[in-house]
């Protein structure tokens, strides 16, 4: 008998087998060139063969995915051995814009009810287990396909412990989240990572990605992001869903964000985490207004030739407190935002613990030490393409190569308070450098945004704009305070105002720009208006001025408050190593040499109050208050004088000057 019920079970699977029908046994198949298999249910094999030609296809409404062996692997022509199933999965489709529609495709797709068998790869996400009060363990998800996600949570509070995620193989739209390893979206998610490890390298396959009002909340892991091989056929381009590159025009290069935070009032926290990225940038924000991006006593790094560690925009907030960071190029990127860089006190983490809505444990914050802010990049500090603002607070230590701030023409508010011993060192030199933007923006091709502009430095001396006081301070201007610190750099104020031949280089390009891109929605895509999230039209490059209007202005206004500083405050004339800029020499924006000059359109007004100038070399001015107990002097052995429109006039406290200020360093 029961070698009869043996014999009949095996007849069975050979019937079912010659009927094309595997579901839940063990089989093989042989695809033949130009055929189409539908794949109406969960299939499973141990062998399959697909010939050149031949189609694997789900039903109209749901998805097909192959897991070999557990891994993620693209359904394509060849030979496969092992425990290969094919998924029948219910479509997730997230529709970014009307022509760019994507079919998500996850192992393990979450919400309210937990995980959702439907819509989950669960082949592909290991010895998973979820827990009655939320905790997912045993995740391992590995993925050598394209625009595979990993976990995809839309609605619940769940932490996963411990996953590992490995993905290889491009993304397909970082601005929606298409192909990235972890997911959060909708205002009723919470997701928090912890001990998880992730690691991706391709194009655009984003580690972590928070979404619309979602609460990422990231502790104790590690987030890695390598470059990929883009697309034989791709063009640069700043098209939102269709860009797969950073713009050249940054000044750097790279093909994947580690992290993007996405749509309004989302919130995304890394705590105690490493966090990495071999170009483009470690930690994103895009396509959103007042999101919030916080990371404590973590580390950030770029790891490869190029890149930034955060990108502020649209109204939000980055905030980095006992955070450890080395980049090649950048610190951050401002467009909109507020940057704050501070000590992880038990107080701040307290208080972010509650705002934020971490869920820390007394437990768990007693156990982030108090750590101060450290800064080391290989070119700048801060970069500004867009309005923001930024403050340097408690013992944060910023070192840099080139100018600590880099202000391309922007409005701007910087704040450094040393009172807890705040630190801003530059191995050129410069503190604070304005000059126009350089962005020469993209150029329209077949419908696309291509990154085919090309910086041409103005030949023209800048006009005179009318109606523009540079003795005055304007809401346009670059208003920076350094308060309790001693400084030893120079601040450089090279804005030229309205050029024709500067606004031509960017006119054509940055016009183009404007509205197409949806303010924020493009924000990382370079050459667009200035304002925050990019909302005004009109930007452009070659100065990032009034795109070919009327001439403008920029003041630097300085404020020193119980501060020495030692060193050059002038307008200036900046000149890049280069009249024209391509993308083959992108390292050379931002990079300018200066000639200090009367003011035209770019004012200096600098006031003092308790605080001294050590002026090492010939400063235009045209505002200068000396308050009370403050001082201007020269280094020792010289001897420094100054003169108000060419009238010689004594350096003494209590006085206010306005007009063509110059103070002269001469020995003796």
């Amino acid at each position: 008998m029961k070698k009869r019920f043996t014999d009949i079970l095996a007849a069975l699977c050979v019937s079912m087998m010659l009927m094309a029908s595997f579901a839940g046994c063990g089989s093989s198949k042989n695809l033949a060139a130009d055929s189409t298999w539908e794949v109406t249910e969960t299939t499973n094999l141990d062998k399959l063969t697909i010939a050149d030609g031949a189609a694997v296809k789900a039903p109209e409404g749901y998805s097909v995915t192959m897991t070999v062996d557990g891994v993620e692997t693209p359904i394509a022509a060849g030979s496969y051995k092992g425990k290969i199933v094919l998924t029948k999965t219910e479509a997730n489709v997230v529709k970014f814009s009307d022509s760019l529609i994507h079919n998500f495709r996850q192992a393990l797709y979450m919400d309210e009810s937990g995980v959702v068998d439907a819509k989950s790869v669960t082949s592909a996400a290991g010895a998973y287990a979820l827990s009655q009060d939320g905790i997912l363990t045993g995740v391992k998800i590995t993925s050598v396909g394209e625009n595979f996600n990993g976990i995809f949570a839309a609605g619940g509070s769940y932490t996963i412990k411990d996953a590992v995620i490995d993905f290889t193989g491009n993304g397909g739209n970082d601005f929606a989240g298409y192909g990235a390893a972890v997911m959060s979206t909708g205002k009723n998610t919470t997701l928090v990572l912890d001990g998880v490890k992730i690691k991706t390298d391709g194009a655009v396959r984003t580690a972590a990605i928070a979404d619309k009002s979602s609460n990422l909340i990231v502790k104790n892991s590690e987030l890695q992001a390598m470059n990929g091989e883009l697309p034989a056929d791709y063009v640069s381009n700043v098209s939102p869903g269709d860009m797969k590159d950073v713009p050249w025009m940054l000044g750097i290069v790279g093909n994947c964000r580690t992290t993007n935070l996405l749509g309004d009032n989302t919130t995304a926290t890394y705590i105690n985490s490493s966090i990495s990225a071999e170009g483009w940038g470690v930690l994103s924000i895009d396509n959103s207004q007042k999101a919030k991006l916080t990371a404590i006593n973590s580390k950030i790094a770029i790891t490869g030739t190029s890149g930034y560690g955060t990108y502020a925009i649209g109204d939000s907030t980055n905030a980095f407190y006992g955070c450890d960071i080395q980049v090649t190029d950048y610190a951050a990127i401002n467009r909109g935002g507020l940057v704050i860089y501070g000590a992880s006190t038990p107080e701040t983490v307290a208080q972010l613990n509650t705002e934020l809505k971490l869920g820390l444990t007394d437990s768990e914050l007693s156990s982030l030490a108090q750590t101060k802010t450290t800064i080391n990049s290989k070119r700048f500090g801060v970069m500004w393409h867009g309005q923001g603002n930024v403050k340097v607070l408690d013992d944060t230590i910023i070192n840099t190569e080139k100018a600590v701030f880099l202000d391309k023409g922007q409005t701007a508010e910087i704040g450094v308070d040393g009172s807890k011993g705040a630190q801003l060192n530059s191995a050129n030199g410069i503190i604070l450098q304005i000059i126009d933007d350089d962005d020469p923006g993209p150029v329209t091709i077949d419908g696309k945004m291509a990154n085919k502009g090309v910086y041409k430095e103005p030949a023209e001396p800048p006009v005179k704009a009318k109606d523009f006081d540079v003795t005055a301070v304007n809401s346009s201007d670059v208003i920076a305070t350094f308060a309790n610190i001693t400084l030893k750099g120079d601040f450089y104020n090279a804005t030229r105002g309205g050029s024709k031949t500067g606004a031509d280089s960017g006119a054509q390009a940055g016009g183009m720009a404007a509205g197409a891109a949806g303010g924020a929605m493009a924000g990382q895509g370079g050459g667009m208006p200035g304002g925050p999230g990019g909302a005004a039209p009109g930007g452009g490059a070659g100065g990032g001025m009034a795109g070919g209007g009327g001439a403008s202005g920029k003041n630097l206004v300085l404020k020193l408050e119980n501060a020495n500083v030692t060193g050059v405050i002038s307008a200036t004339t900046a000149k890049h190593a280069k009249d024209t800029i391509t993308a083959d020499d992108y390292k050379l924006l931002g990079e300018v040499t200066n000639t200090p000059g009367a003011a035209v359109n770019n004012g200096v007004i600098v006031s003092m109050m308790n605080s001294t100038w050590t002026v090492t070399g010939t400063s235009y001015l045209t505002s200068l208050t000396i308050g009370e107990g403050a001082s201007i002097s020269a280094p020792e052995g010289s001897k420094v004088t100054m003169t108000v429109n060419g009238v010689a006039k004594p350096i003494k406290a209590g006085v206010s000057y306005k007009g063509n200020i110059v103070l002269t360093v001469t020995n003796g």
